[in-house]
């Protein structure tokens, strides 16, 4: 009896650590805090489409990888996760983040990475029904240049939706 339990434990095992293996990975992450201020030294407030470059050393001319991001700044401070969208595949433990706007290197910070055991979540990609008649008119509605949706408004009817306006921001 000693001997089937054993065996039956062991069999579990078996079959039961693979699935654990896959239900969870190693990830790399680098949690970013910085500053934006102008060139008069006033701190800078707003939603601003930041690059970051992720770099071996601090001279290196080729990023690792790149991430783009609309970050809130607010009285000239933001904070963000850079590896959360898109997995880092680096293996060091300290690199350099180049942050960009419009193109100019404003800041190169050196950084230390964490590593996280993280769920592996299957991720799709829904659409919501249809909202209103059936006899509608595909449109889309865009934010001027310089500016990002900082929100939404609308009304409804019986029917649907009567109106709708995006409330967009400057980005700079």
């Amino acid at each position: 009896m000693k001997l089937i339990l054993k065996l039956a434990a062991l069999l579990f095992l078996i079959t039961a650590l693979p699935l654990a293996a896959h239900a969870q990975s190693l990830r790399t992450f680098i949690d970013f805090h910085g500053e934006l201020i102008d060139q008069d030294a006033i701190a800078i407030s707003g939603v601003l489409p930041l690059e970051f470059r992720i770099f071996q050393t601090e001279n290196s001319k080729k990023p690792l990888t790149t991430e783009t991001h609309f970050v809130a700044v607010v009285n000239g401070n933001y904070s963000l996760t850079l590896g959360e969208a898109t997995p880092l595949h680096v293996q060091d433990n300290t690199l350099f983040v180049a942050v960009y706007l419009e193109g100019k290197e404003l800041t190169r910070k050196r950084v230390t990475t964490t590593r996280q055991m993280v769920p592996n979540l299957e991720t799709t990609t829904r659409t919501t029904n249809s909202v209103g008649g059936s006899q509608g008119q595909p449109f889309s509605i865009e934010c001027p240049k310089g500016h990002v949706v900082t929100g939404i408004r609308g009304t409804t009817n019986n029917e649907g939706i009567q109106s709708l306006q995006l409330i967009c921001s400057s980005a700079f």
